[in-house]
């Protein structure tokens, strides 16, 4: 299904509806046969058989994704926003675990180098720019000239959303999530109401500008437990995943893995670089996270990270070894790993309790943001968490804080966190009174977002110098 935005006195847009099937569903009633001898009284000559016919039926699996009509803006007014038509987007599913419908923009065979933009069929150079896509909108209306965004309703159209820019087909990390469902749909099926809305002003050239828009309805998967779905990718044809020391590794973990398991669901896995175990968990934000302290350094052996084993960039990096002082600016390039790994403190929740290593951001970014070669703000891209695990995101839309929105009353014992204090210079400070963990987000040249935990709060997107020790935590790769 096709439609045009044409933009000058009239703009189309190109929309396609993508579908994927959800998990099949099998239901059936064992064959039952018997043979059954009778003697009736007065003749013991008579033979009597009977036999039961067995009922076996399958019920298919079915997921679908209708559109009601085309996006179009019929007049677009310079100088202000424009507001498309409404079309309605229904989803039926017999799943009964409920899907996920989810929108992107652009198709990778034919036209990924739009992007997430309009694109004027009669200039390449002419385009709309779509708004940054946020998993957290704050814009409700359009101001930017050449700017297009996206808005629905799961509602019927009493609210709609903030506008807000859809991401790239091509990109498999991020999705704009518009409705979700956990029960069966197929009757008259769920529905939402989306439109478009652009600005533009006298400048823009006219023509018909072009992209396409998917919706993909995903069928819920059964939940299990963790390590049940490790040991199913396991058992999958052509795994690699396998056991060490009776532990599953921890670089074996994989969006599909992580997804497939239940909300507070615990197991046990190991690091393949030193043989460390950690306890592992998926946590009410739908991600996987560590529940112990990071331990990698904890001991006086050389560690060489490598881009198989680690979130390193390059090919190796030697993780420094540990030092008992001269933990500040001048030494950035040094790891403090004097605070045995094997002591506990006061902890909550269900992790260890065991205080790990203290990191100075130089050696928790992987040697990748030191004191003396980088500087900004935005995300360390690398760190020293294991292949398929980083640093969480910190900030006001941060993961901390996203996490911390959901548990608010139970942060520390979901989170499981040991108050493992901080190393400065030589000396550990605060233990059993605070705890400090690193994230990916620089806040200033000197400064990092990151949490902080006491015995009576939480701060889930404070910051601090980047030289101190500090603890981390890894979080699963979602992509």
């Amino acid at each position: 299904m096709k439609a045009k935005l044409k933009l000058g006195k009239k703009y189309h847009n190109t929309l396609y509806t993508a579908v994927i099937f959800s998990i099949l569903v099998i239901f059936s009633i064992l064959t039952i046969s018997s043979l059954m001898f009778a003697n009736p009284s007065n003749n013991a000559n008579a033979l009597e058989y009977s036999s039961n016919a067995g009922i076996n039926f399958t019920i298919s699996p079915s997921i679908s994704v209708s559109i009601s009509g085309d996006l179009i803006i019929d007049e677009l007014a310079p100088g202000s926003q424009s507001d498309s038509n409404e079309i309605v987007v229904t989803v039926l599913s017999n799943n009964s675990t409920g899907y996920v419908l989810n929108s992107t923009v652009g198709n990778d065979s034919t036209f990924s180098t739009y992007g997430t933009n309009l694109v004027n069929s009669n200039s390449s150079s002419a385009i709309f720019s779509s708004l940054a896509y946020s998993s957290t909108p704050t814009l409700t209306t359009l101001d930017t000239p050449s700017t297009w965004g996206y808005s629905y309703s799961a509602n019927n159209g009493s609210t709609w959303s903030n506008y807000n820019g859809l991401p790239l087909y091509s990109d498999t990390t991020v999705v704009a999530t518009l409705k979700e469902s956990s029960t069966v749909t197929n009757t008259t099926g769920d529905k939402i109401k989306f439109k478009i809305a652009a600005y533009a002003d006298n400048t823009q050239a006219s023509g018909e500008y072009n992209n396409i828009i998917n919706f993909t309805a995903v069928g819920k998967a059964v939940p299990v437990t963790i390590y049940q779905a490790f040991e199913n990718a396991a058992a999958q044809p052509n795994s690699n995943i396998e056991m060490l020391n009776g532990y599953y590794k921890i670089q074996d973990m994989t969006p599909a893995i992580c997804s497939a398991a239940e909300q507070d669901s615990d197991m046990y896995v190991i690091d393949t670089r030193d043989n460390e175990v950690y306890m592992i968990g998926r946590l009410a934000d739908e991600r996987c996270w560590m529940k112990d302290n990071l331990r990698l350094g904890s001991n006086d052996n050389t560690i060489i990270l490598t881009d198989e084993d680690s979130n390193i960039s390059g090919s190796t990096w030697t993780l420094p070894k540990g030092i008992t002082s001269g933990f500040g600016s001048y030494t950035e390039a040094q790891i403090n790993a004097t605070y045995k790994n094997d002591t506990n403190t006061t902890s909550y929740g269900t992790g260890s309790g065991k205080v790990g290593v203290y990191y100075n951001y130089c050696a928790a970014s992987g040697g990748t943001y030191c004191y003396d070669s980088s500087s900004g703000t935005g995300d360390a891209e690398h760190d020293v968490c294991p292949t398929n695990w980083r640093l969480p995101k910190g900030g006001p839309n941060g993961e901390y804080q996203a996490l911390y929105l959901i548990y608010t009353n139970n942060f520390r014992n979901a989170f499981s966190t040991p108050l493992s204090g901080s190393f400065y210079i030589g000396s550990q400070y605060d233990l059993n009174d605070y705890g400090h963990w690193w994230s990916s987000t620089r806040y200033s040249d000197d400064r990092m977002y990151r949490l902080f935990v006491d015995t009576s709060g939480v701060g889930p997107q404070g910051t601090y110098y980047r030289y101190y020790g500090f603890s981390l935590r890894c979080i699963a790769n979602n992509s």
